[in-house]
């Protein structure tokens, strides 16, 4: 039911305004069945409760609840960047693929880096709420300074703005992980697992359509100062064929038009990134060690169960022995007491 229900969006959001009218009967329908899919997975999860796929338990709590959130506008507002930067690079700054994909390493290291370095602190610290705020506050400050790019922009800055936001996704992104491991019953720490990884995801599938969709959409609009140049030769040719269609001062207007609408998709990557505040400040306080020492807590108290348990039985089994020795000689001396 959730899977066809986020294919018809993710259709609706690419088409229209763009393919299709926003009043096209197909983006009308499509947004239809995507209501009434999804509206149909909940209610399937209502009803089957801990035998559904995500038992409705684990989304109530409210920590996993702000984590979904977090995790889906967070994903979106990476994907975006990491899909639409390389664009950038080689539109404006005319540069082949590998070398955009090169040029974008600020952003992939530093994510990288700060992860790792986030999860030493959160071990230390034992809190990862702090983590989540940062990342909220600092991500859409990254992503406003992104949206400041023009053709003139030198490397100072694309690199710098591009290591800042890393450096705010890099808190935040591994801190689900922590949420769900400090929570939730062992039992369950699979399914919430998997929900984060799946909202991550989900929200990088809807959003970098709606990206594309914003993209296209804007460019058209301010193709319209160039009456000779086609928006469809623009959209179909690609960001590295852009100097192959106009030369001169045409050129110059056409980078401008072409920087204008992949800003507008950046204000998207604003957007998303900041959203997730709401998520942030609704993840409960708990501290990590605190709930590792109750977990190790739980697991000896368990263990000393078991060894109690084993201890009775074991007892309870001698008694038993005891009594069937005693019943042996009671038969004994009676059949001896017989014979005499």
């Amino acid at each position: 039911m959730f899977f066809p229900g986020v294919v018809c969006l993710v259709l609706a959001l690419q088409w229209g305004g763009s393919t299709y009218s926003w009043k096209d009967a197909r983006i009308i329908v499509l947004l239809i069945l995507c209501v009434i899919l999804i509206v149909a997975f909940i209610f399937i999860q209502i009803h089957k409760q801990d035998n559904g796929t995500v038992p409705p338990r684990i989304v109530k709590n409210r920590s996993i609840a702000a984590s979904i959130w977090f995790s889906f506008f967070n994903g979106a507002s990476m994907m975006i960047l990491m899909y639409y930067l390389p664009i950038w690079f080689q539109a404006i700054k005319g540069v082949s693929a590998v070398k955009s994909g090169i040029m974008l390493l600020p952003l992939v290291l530093s994510t990288v880096l700060t992860g790792i370095i986030s999860g030493v602190l959160v071990s230390k610290i034992g809190y990862y709420t702090p983590f989540f705020i940062l990342c909220s506050i600092l991500s859409p400050i990254g992503g406003g300074l992104i949206s400041t790019f023009n053709p003139t922009t030198g490397h100072s800055k694309w690199i710098g703005y591009q290591v800042l936001f890393g450096f705010a996704l890099g808190l935040g992104m591994q801190q689900p992980m922590n949420v769900i491991g400090t929570v939730l019953d062992r039992t369950d720490v699979s399914t919430g697992t998997a929900v984060i990884f799946f909202m991550r995801f989900l929200g990088a599938a809807i959003f970098v359509p709606v990206a594309e969709n914003v993209f296209l959409t804007q460019l058209i609009k301010k193709l319209q100062n160039l009456p000779s140049i086609s928006p469809d030769a623009v959209a179909k040719g690609g960001a590295t064929a852009l100097r192959q269609l106009v030369s001169g001062s045409d050129l110059g207007i056409l980078l401008h038009d072409y920087n204008d609408a992949l800003v507008d998709v950046f204000y998207l990557a604003i957007a998303t990134s900041g959203i997730t505040i709401f998520g942030s400040v609704l993840v409960e306080w708990k501290s990590l060690k605190k709930a590792a020492e109750e977990e190790k807590q739980r697991d000896k108290a368990a263990k000393e169960s078991r060894k109690q348990k084993a201890e009775t039985k074991d007892l309870e089994k001698q008694d038993v022995e005891k009594q069937d020795v005693e019943k042996q000689e009671v038969k004994e001396d009676t059949e001896t007491e017989k014979t005499v």
